[in-house]
Protein backbone atom coordinates (compact mmCIF):
# COMPACT_ATOMS: atom_id res chain seq x y z
CA UNK A 1 0.00 0.00 0.00
CA UNK A 2 1.51 3.56 -0.69
CA UNK A 3 2.13 6.33 1.64
CA UNK A 4 -1.56 7.38 0.55
CA UNK A 5 -3.43 4.76 1.44
CA UNK A 6 -1.50 4.04 4.79
CA UNK A 7 -2.88 7.54 5.54
CA UNK A 8 -6.49 6.28 4.75
CA UNK A 9 -6.04 3.41 6.93
CA UNK A 10 -4.36 5.27 9.71
CA UNK A 11 -7.12 8.20 9.59
CA UNK A 12 -9.74 5.39 9.68
CA UNK A 13 -8.70 3.54 12.37
CA UNK A 14 -8.20 6.62 14.40
CA UNK A 15 -11.92 7.76 13.47
CA UNK A 16 -13.09 4.39 14.64
CA UNK A 17 -11.03 3.17 17.22
CA UNK A 18 -11.43 -0.30 15.47
CA UNK A 19 -9.23 -2.46 12.47
CA UNK A 20 -12.38 -4.53 11.92
CA UNK A 21 -14.66 -1.09 11.73
CA UNK A 22 -11.44 0.42 9.14
CA UNK A 23 -11.72 -2.52 7.11
CA UNK A 24 -15.50 -2.43 6.85
CA UNK A 25 -14.99 1.02 5.49
CA UNK A 26 -12.37 0.82 3.24
CA UNK A 27 -13.28 -2.50 1.78
CA UNK A 28 -10.34 -4.81 3.33
CA UNK A 29 -10.08 -7.12 6.16
CA UNK A 30 -9.29 -6.59 9.78
CA UNK A 31 -5.83 -8.34 9.30
CA UNK A 32 -4.96 -6.07 5.44
CA UNK A 33 -5.61 -3.03 8.25
CA UNK A 34 -3.49 -4.53 10.73
CA UNK A 35 -0.32 -5.02 8.70
CA UNK A 36 -1.04 -1.49 7.34
CA UNK A 37 -0.59 -0.43 10.44
CA UNK A 38 2.56 -2.13 11.18
CA UNK A 39 4.20 -1.27 8.30
CA UNK A 40 3.94 2.41 8.79
CA UNK A 41 4.60 2.20 12.35
CA UNK A 42 7.71 0.32 11.18
CA UNK A 43 8.84 2.92 8.75
CA UNK A 44 8.16 5.95 10.97
CA UNK A 45 9.71 4.21 13.99
CA UNK A 46 6.57 4.75 16.49
CA UNK A 47 4.03 3.26 17.71
CA UNK A 48 1.18 4.87 16.39
CA UNK A 49 -2.01 3.20 18.33
CA UNK A 50 -1.95 1.65 21.99
CA UNK A 51 -3.58 -1.65 21.63
CA UNK A 52 -5.00 -3.84 24.45
CA UNK A 53 -7.67 -6.86 23.57
CA UNK A 54 -10.75 -4.28 24.67
CA UNK A 55 -9.61 -1.20 22.86
CA UNK A 56 -7.28 0.71 20.61
CA UNK A 57 -6.42 4.49 21.39
CA UNK A 58 -4.21 7.29 20.51
CA UNK A 59 -1.09 8.05 22.11
CA UNK A 60 -0.99 11.40 23.72
CA UNK A 61 1.44 12.72 21.60
CA UNK A 62 -0.57 11.75 17.97
CA UNK A 63 -3.95 14.12 19.48
CA UNK A 64 -3.79 17.34 18.76
CA UNK A 65 -5.84 19.68 21.20
CA UNK A 66 -6.54 23.00 19.60
CA UNK A 67 -6.22 25.78 21.54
Amino acid sequence: MDSLGSLSVFVQVAETRSFTAAGRVLGVSSSAVGKSIARTEERLGVRLFHRSTRRITLPLSLIHIPE
